[in-house]
Formats: C-alpha cells, structure tokens, sequence
C-alpha cells in the first residue's frame, strides 16, 4: 500500500498566504481550459471561454520563467485537494438528503465563550452537541465576513433537535432542509447540496478539517 504524501504545510500557508493573485490566475486558468474543452468537444460557448485568459499551461511556463515552479506546483496541489474535498463532501450530503430529513445549522459562540476558551475546545463543544442527536452530520468552521468572529455550520439528518443544550454556548440558527419524494427534484436537490457544501470549501475555512459523524 502507497503511503500518503506528506503535506508541508508551512510552505502550502505560505503561499496561501503570499500569492493570492496567481491563486485566482490559476483558478481562470482552468475554467478558460475546461470552457475551451467543452467548446471543441461540444461546440457550446460558455462565459468563461475569454481569449485574454492563459491556459494552465501558459501560466506555467510563465511561473517557471519568473522561478515560482514551486509556487505554481504548490497551487495546483491546493486546488487538487479542494475539489476532491468538495466532491467527498457534497456526496455525503446527498446521502444525507436522500436518506431523510435534514437541518442546516449556525452556531455562534458568546463573548464568555469565545474569550475562555480555546479554538479546539470550541471544535469538541460542536462535536460534543451533534453527537448527541445520533444521526449523520457534518460541520465546519467559518468566520465572519465584516468582523471575523468564528462559528461553526453544520447539515446534520434529523427532523429536530433541542436547541437549550447549545445556548450555554452562544445562539443557534435553524433551517429545516425540506426534503419529499414530491418536492425534491433533481435541480432542487443541487441547489441544496450547492448552498450546504460551499459553505466548507471557501477559503475562510482555512486549512481547518471537517467534522464529521462517525456512521
């Protein structure tokens, strides 16, 4: 069995950190690649088709020449990981959908507990208060776009829960996913697991993991 790469994740901070600009270049880079793909194989023009972007390849060899090789190499791998992360994540939530009803969740955290505690120790308040509901569920860290403050989402498969076991924590939000044979097509079941996954890919999340029940 192949042992799994080791990830260096003081160079992969550094770059996350330092060359958010080429981050975005490469990002058009490949959604002028796939659209170019997609117009060749099946001759539909999409918007990200735009003759002033470079191909991966171009933006490549242009890191190469300017020495950021690493740099670009470093990118791609982040992107890999990102979109394998996405795609493992939405299809755990569609399992979760398709298997009954669902909450999506926002949990906060009080100035009492954001100021004495630690960031891990909020994580197990989470884990602790999900696992108590014994159904599937996934969470993630996230923060805040004006003031940064931490919180935590979360689609956990279940029809209710109780709310007072959280609130010696912080406030809780809940929306009831509506999920029946009737009204979940197909369209409606992308836009949910669209609106209920991104919410662990976007970069605010950082390098934090996912929490996830142990079904």
């Amino acid at each position: 069995m192949a042992k799994a790469k080791k990830v260096d994740y003081a160079f992969k901070g550094y770059v996350l950190r330092n060359y958010s600009d080429l981050i975005s270049q490469y990002k058009k880079a490949k959604l002028h690649d796939y659209a170019v793909n997609v117009c060749i194989n099946e001759g539909i023009i999409l918007k990200s088709l735009n003759n002033d972007s470079l191909s991966l390849a171009e933006l490549q060899n242009d890191c190469i020449y300017n020495d950021l090789g690493s740099v670009y190499n470093e990118i791609a791998k982040i992107d890999n990981a990102s979109c394998h992360r996405a795609s493992r994540l939405r299809s755990r939530i569609e399992s979760m959908l398709l298997n009954g009803e669902c909450l999506f969740l926002t949990l906060t955290f009080n100035d009492e507990t954001l100021n004495n505690t630690s960031a891990d120790t909020r994580r197990q308040y989470v884990r602790k208060y999900l696992k108590r509901f014994n159904c599937p569920y996934v969470a993630n860290i996230d923060f805040g776009k004006e003031n940064g403050r931490e919180h935590y989402h979360a689609v956990i498969n279940t029809s209710h829960i109780e709310l007072k076991h959280w609130r010696i924590y912080g406030n809780i939000n809940v929306e009831r996913v509506r999920n029946n044979r009737i009204e979940l097509s197909k369209t409606r079941l992308s836009k949910y697991i669209s609106k209920l996954s991104n919410h662990a890919i976007k970069e605010t999340t950082k390098r934090s993991c996912l929490i996830y029940s142990r079904d």
